[in-house]
């Protein structure tokens, strides 16, 4: 449907600018014919004078004025007219780059209002996981990881709006901070192969990597392209956490602290792709409407909260019985 309607609008656009060009072409014709027209009259008049007896002067007059009207006319009126002609013809382009712009510039805020409508219904769909936990309790350990795998698949389900993914090799992951092992643990993730899903995870330990980074820091750690040098020196892995292939599959990546507060940071909400410029950091003079960092602070804030209901209704348990 669009590509039928850009490719009227670009044959009404050569149609108007070609019948504008043959007008100015027809009238430019026109004042050439009238100019030697006109000359030629007054010539043939000239020549004609002393064929001409005294009483008939007056019609020979007559046809060399007419001549010079022909001469101003098609040399002066027309001429202005041909120039209005081509500035006809420049207006109607630029207008037809207007309508371009118009239509781009709509199709651009249609674009926007689409991931903003999927954004508010993600976090729509996410604040209703977290009141059912209110009333329904938040259950035990494989509950609460079966409860984040369905917050997690809210998001996922979104990702070629929110994060504009196709066919990346894009990984969305949740670690889970083990207070045991000392060690920040997958608790759910998700790829485009089950395969892959249930392969043994990698544990960060707190400042490793952009996992064990965003937990330390408490911050956000995004990343447009890992493959710079200073990038690969602040996302690169130890030993023997490091992998080969590590760097082609993890291009663009946003590491993001899930925590009811800055005191009491829990896990790291991980998304990743092979595909350069996927995440970023929203600045101030960004046009781009979306913000692909939003949707993983929306699922870590939820996960927070579910995190904190879980707490609470332990204590309150533990506070009965004892």
């Amino acid at each position: 449907m669009t590509s039928n309607i850009a490719d009227h609008r670009k044959w009404l656009k050569e149609r108007t600018i070609g019948s504008l060009t043959r007008f100015s072409k027809w009238r430019k014709g026109i004042k050439i014919g009238l100019v030697i027209g006109g000359g030629f009259i007054a010539a043939i008049m000239g020549a004609s004078a002393n064929l001409v007896e005294a009483d008939h002067k007056w019609l020979l007059y007559s046809f060399q004025i007419f001549g010079g009207v022909l001469v101003l006319v098609g040399g002066g009126v027309l001429e202005i007219v041909d120039e209005g002609a081509a500035d006809a013809i420049e207006r109607a382009d630029a207008l037809a780059d207007l309508v371009d712009e118009r239509d781009r510039q709509i199709a651009d805020l249609g674009v926007d209002f689409e991931w903003f409508t999927r954004l508010y219904s993600t976090a729509a769909a996410l604040r209703e996981v977290v009141e059912s936990v209110l009333v329904a309790g938040a259950g035990d350990e494989d509950e609460q990881r079966r409860r984040f795998g369905m917050m997690l698949d809210i998001v996922v389900s979104e990702k070629d709006i929110l994060f504009g993914m196709n066919a990346d090799r894009w990984n969305f992951a949740i670690y889970i901070y083990s207070f045991q092992r000392e060690l920040l643990q997958c608790a759910v993730c998700r790829r485009p192969m089950r395969v892959e899903e249930m392969a043994p995870h990698r544990s960060w330990k707190p400042g490793e990597g952009h996992v064990g980074i965003a937990f330390q820091t408490r911050r956000e750690i995004v990343a447009g392209d890992t493959s710079g040098p200073e990038a690969r020196a602040l996302f690169d892995g130890p030993d023997p956490n490091r992998r080969e292939e590590d760097l082609a599959r993890y291009r663009s990546i946003a590491s993001i602290p899930i925590g009811a507060s800055a005191d009491e940071i829990i896990g790291v909400v991980v998304a990743t792709s092979d595909v350069p410029g996927r995440f970023w950091i929203r600045r101030g003079e960004d046009e781009r409407a979306s913000d692909p960092v939003e949707p993983l602070w929306i699922l870590a804030n939820a996960l927070a909260m579910v995190a904190k209901i879980a707490d609470l209704q332990c204590e309150r348990t533990e506070a009965i019985e004892s």
